[in-house]
C-alpha cells in the first residue's frame, strides 16, 4: 500500500535548515554584522532573535533586530555587512547527511524537485553548486529576488501554474512556521523538518523509510 506522499509528483524544498545546515553560520553572521557596528550588543540576544524568527527573509530579521534590540545602525549598513559575510564565506555551509541520497531516490521515482526559499539568489545558487546538488532541481527560486517573500505564496503558486498539475500533486518541505504558512497559503501539503532534533540526520532516516516502503510494497 502506498503512502499519501508517494503519490506526490512534485517535491518543493526550503533551503536553510532543511537541505543545508545554515542555522549556526547565519546566526554567527548576524552577530558579526551587528557587533561590527554596535559591539556592546550581547551575542546571545542576537542568536535568540535569529532563532525566534528563523525562516524570515534577511531584511525582516534585521528590521526586527533594530526594533527589538534597540539598534542605532542603519538597515542598509547591516544588510551590507551580512551580505559580505554570506557571499565570501558561503563555502562553510554544508548539506545535511542523506540529502543526495533522498534527491537521488526521488529522481529515480520520476519526481520533479524544486527549491523555493527566502535566501537571496546571490548565495542560493553558489551554495547548491558548491554542495553538488544544483543539478537535481528543475527550478530554483529565491522568493526575495522575485519580490514575494514567504509566507506570501506567489512564487509557489507561479511554480504550480507553470508546471500545470493540481495542487494535490505538490508537497513542500520546510523547517519553520513561516514555511508552514507558505504552503498553507498556497493550498498544498506540508511536512515540517527539524534536522536539529534528529541529530542533523533526518534525510538519512527518511531515505531508510522510503526504501523500507519500497521493499515492503515490492
Amino acid at each position: 500500500m502506498k503512502t499519501k506522499n508517494q503519490y506526490k509528483k512534485h517535491f518543493v524544498f526550503d533551503l536553510d535548515d532543511t537541505l543545508i545546515d545554515g542555522r549556526g553560520f547565519c546566526g554567527e553572521s548576524m552577530v558579526r554584522a551587528i557587533q561590527k557596528l554596535e559591539p556592546d550588543i550581547n551575542d546571545k540576544l542576537i542568536i535568540n532573535l535569529h532563532e525566534k524568527y528563523r525562516g524570515a527573509a534577511i531584511v525582516d530579521l534585521y528590521k526586527t533586530a533594530i526594533k527589538e534590540l534597540g539598534l542605532k545602525s542603519r538597515l542598509e549598513d547591516l544588510l551590507k555587512l551580512d551580505a559580505n559575510i554570506q557571499t565570501t564565506e558561503y563555502k562553510k555551509i554544508k548539506i545535511f547527511k542523506g540529502v543526495i541520497d533522498i534527491l537521488e531516490f526521488l529522481k529515480g521515482q520520476g519526481k520533479t524537485l524544486h527549491v523555493c526559499t527566502n535566501r537571496l539568489g546571490e548565495t542560493l545558487i553558489p551554495i547548491l553548486k558548491k554542495n553538488r546538488i544544483y543539478g537535481y532541481f528543475d527550478n530554483v527560486i529565491s522568493c526575495v529576488d522575485e519580490g514575494h517573500k514567504k509566507p506570501d505564496p506567489t512564487c509557489l503558486n507561479d511554480l504550480i501554474q507553470r508546471i500545470g498539475d493540481t495542487k494535490d500533486d505538490f508537497i513542500y518541505f520546510g523547517d519553520s512556521e513561516i514555511d508552514c504558512k507558505f504552503a498553507r497559503n498556497s493550498g498544498i501539503d506540508f511536512i515540517i523538518f527539524d534536522q536539529y532534533l534528529n541529530e542533523k540526520n533526518l534525510f538519512k532516516k527518511l531515505i531508510n523509510l522510503f526504501l523500507e516502503e519500497k521493499i515492503n510494497n515490492s
